[in-house]
């Protein structure tokens, strides 16, 4: 049995035979675009989930601001 470890990029799920030519390839202006895409993806899913997160702690606050005011009016 051999172990063999595979190089492999995401962005094309192409296999490479060395680190060297996948070191190559992620210095392509293509490999750079697919890098750059990703991580504005990954920052506006960030952003809404914070933005959802943000809503939420809101709508707490409200209905807590509303319970401590109906206990104060008893």
């Amino acid at each position: 049995m051999e172990i063999c470890q595979q190089l492999v990029c995401q962005c094309n799920n192409k296999i490479y035979k060395s680190i060297a030519t996948l070191k190559a390839h992620q210095k392509t202006q293509g490999h750079v675009l697919w890098e750059n895409t990703r991580e504005q993806k990954d920052q506006l899913i960030k952003i809404n989930r914070l933005e959802n997160e943000n809503n939420q702690l809101r709508r707490l606050n409200i209905l807590l601001i509303e319970r401590i005011n109906v206990l104060e009016n008893k």
